[in-house]
């Protein structure tokens, strides 16, 4: 089991697969599958997990101690990011894109209210 499956299990304090699945609403097979090829859940499951134990899902994939880094650190990372962004995306599934779409446009929106 990957590092951020034993984190999930250990959050949602799901003794089993069983206990997990039934937590998140999905199939066991399906988590099953998910935990051994260590895969990430769709996006809706990651927001429903990171609400549940109130977790970041950065923190979720990262480990509990991960923090944001300063603006100086984290200009220098910007192309980086956007590779990977757009790698991301490229793996999601047009449902996960329409999940994906509103926050995108709220967070534009957001960029062009601080610019004026």
């Amino acid at each position: 089991m990957s590092k951020f499956w034993d984190r999930v299990k250990i959050l949602m304090r799901a003794p089993s697969v069983v206990d997990l699945a039934n937590q998140l609403e999905v199939k066991r097979s399906t988590l099953s599958s998910w935990i051994h090829t260590d895969t990430r859940p769709p996006m809706s499951v990651l927001l429903k997990i990171s609400e549940k134990v109130g977790v970041t899902i950065e923190q979720l994939e990262y480990g509990l101690d991960y923090k944001l880094q300063d603006e100086e650190e984290a200009a220098e990372d910007i192309p980086t990011c956007k590779k990977e962004l757009k790698i991301w995306i490229d793996d999601l599934e047009p449902q996960e894109i329409l999940i994906l779409r509103p926050l995108i446009s709220y967070l534009r929106n957001q960029s062009l209210v601080r610019k004026t």
